[in-house]
């Protein structure tokens, strides 16, 4: 017989498989946040929004007094409240333009998709007693610390139509620019490298420092930084710029709400000082 007759074994046409089992891979942990921009493009952003107009405001202010009030000194110039607002607006408007326009480009996404904005259609009452409970919270810590007497922003209580701007800045427009970038850039970049805990204290740490330079004194700074922890952990949680924007507009919003009631909208301003 035929070595090559083919017959391997009883009952057997071929021999097993003997090749190794290659166990399944297990599938990776996905990240908890998976923005479609990087780190370099978040420190460019924050450069734009906030070191560009802080380079640019002594130039502006020169400009404005050679053309508008050459009687008046530098300082009494830097002083109007709209000489400083109005070019703020004026340039986070471009930034944001352009921002609209680059996500699109590169991420053929909108702006709101890439920074996860997200309206909480069916949190807002729970979004809007957060806001009030940090408020109440940390007013009652206000008075344990030491305060400066000062605030950097008494210059808009002289005239109503200042202490309106004043509004309108601390209830829109800077819970907007401040939660487009910290918790819409910033933070979803560092959750992905470090992890959701270390996110939320580095975010909320960045956003007390940028503060330090307008009060100068660690009490505010520090109400600040707890301020900050609250509004990332709201996106964390809840995956939605627009929740922390809601919050941070109410802690924000009802001191001027109340200052409005009680200046008969602003049209005595000296009973906020009472």
């Amino acid at each position: 017989m035929s070595s090559n007759s083919g017959w391997n074994g009883p009952g057997l046409d071929n021999p097993p498989d003997s090749s190794p089992t290659v166990a399944p891979q297990p599938l990776s942990t996905p990240p908890v946040e998976d923005p479609p921009f990087g780190g370099v493009e978040v420190l460019q952003i924050g450069l734009l929004i906030f070191v560009v107009p802080i380079i640019a405001a002594p130039f502006i202010v020169v400009i404005v007094q050679k053309l508008f009030f050459p009687h008046l000194t530098f300082m009494q110039v830097g002083a109007k409240p709209w000489v400083l607002l109005a070019p703020q607006f004026i340039w986070f408007a471009v930034v944001a333009l352009f921002l609209l326009d680059y996500t699109k480009a590169k991420f053929h996404q909108t702006l709101w998709q890439a920074i996860r904005w997200n309206w909480p259609s069916h949190r807002w009452p729970v979004m809007v007693g957060i806001g009030f409970i940090t408020m109440l919270s940390l007013q009652g810590l206000e008075r344990l610390l030491p305060l400066p007497k000062n605030s950097p922003f008494d210059q808009f209580f002289n005239r109503p139509l200042d202490a309106y701007a004043f509004a309108f800045l601390a209830i829109a427009f800077a819970p907007f620019m401040e939660e487009l970038f910290f918790r819409g850039f910033l933070y979803p970049v560092l959750a992905r490298r470090v992890g959701v805990g270390i996110a939320i204290f580095l975010t909320a740490s960045i956003f007390a420092f940028i503060h330090v330079f307008e009060y100068k004194a660690w009490g505010p700074v520090l109400i600040i930084f707890l301020v900050g922890l609250v509004l990332t952990a709201v996106r964390a949680k809840t995956k939605s710029v627009a929740a922390s924007f809601i919050v941070h507009a109410i802690y924000n919003g009802v001191p001027v709400l109340a200052a409005i009631v009680a200046s008969h909208g602003f049209q005595h301003l000296e009973k906020l000082a009472q």
